[in-house]
């Protein structure tokens, strides 16, 4: 089996070549492969350069986008080029580890699950540098579980394992940060098998370069209202 790793980046000069070392360097188990696809999002901060210098490396596929198009701009356009049986996202700075990889792996193959989420709050650990942050994520993700009968605890979270015939049937139409839970309500309604592990999470603040904001979450919740109520 091959593992598609879809990273997005836009402006992430400090940690972009750290993450891509962790990413090439971890080893997965049931001798899976693995296909590294970046995006750029048009960077200014030296980050597209930098991905222009070491794209033509076999482990990896650079696209570049014409400007700033978004995070799920970004993804859907990973998925469509992921050749992968399997797809994980991953952010471009230190937040998520790598090494957790397997984690949501052996959960998906030995329970036999559809997608698998890493999640940040099963871990019992105080992960969220900012309070709001926190009650944003427990509250959308409590709104979800409570209109379709789910039992999730993270849906905010990057780490996000499909089984890629899954997600790459499913039509997406989110270009910002709204696409976790467009994606979520999605595979929920198609009542596919899934499951959660708990992973290490290491916040950033947005003096390093945290993007999400105030925004994005109202954008989020006007998403699951309409997946859940007004979209098939």
């Amino acid at each position: 089996m091959k593992l598609s790793i879809i990273i997005c980046v836009y402006n992430e000069i400090k940690t972009i070549k750290e993450i891509l070392n962790r990413v090439s360097s971890v080893k997965l188990n049931f001798k899976i492969t693995k296909e590294i696809i970046v995006i750029d999002n048009n960077s200014t901060d030296g980050t597209k350069e930098y991905l222009q210098e070491i794209h033509k490396d076999e482990f990896l596929k650079v696209l570049f986008n014409s400007k700033n198009l978004g995070k799920g701009y970004s993804l859907k356009k990973g998925i469509k080029t992921a050749q992968g049986d399997l797809i994980i996202f991953q952010d471009a700075d230190l937040e998520y580890n790598p090494t957790d990889y397997n984690k949501l792996i052996n959960r998906l193959i030995e329970d036999e699950l559809d997608f698998v989420f890493g999640s940040r709050i099963l871990n019992n650990e105080k992960y969220h540098r900012y309070t709001m942050h926190k009650y944003v994520v427990i509250f959308f993700s409590k709104f979800i579980n409570l209109f379709l009968n789910t039992n999730f605890t993270d849906t905010a979270t990057n780490y996000k394992l499909f089984k890629s015939n899954i997600i790459k049937e499913i039509e997406l139409i989110s270009n910002g940060f709204a696409i976790d839970f467009e994606i979520t309500v999605k595979l929920a309604k198609k009542k596919f098998n899934f499951g959660e592990v708990p992973i290490d999470y290491t916040p950033r603040e947005y003096k390093d370069g945290k993007k999400i904001g105030f925004l994005d979450g109202i954008k989020c919740l006007v998403t699951i209202i309409y997946f859940i109520f007004f979209k098939k």
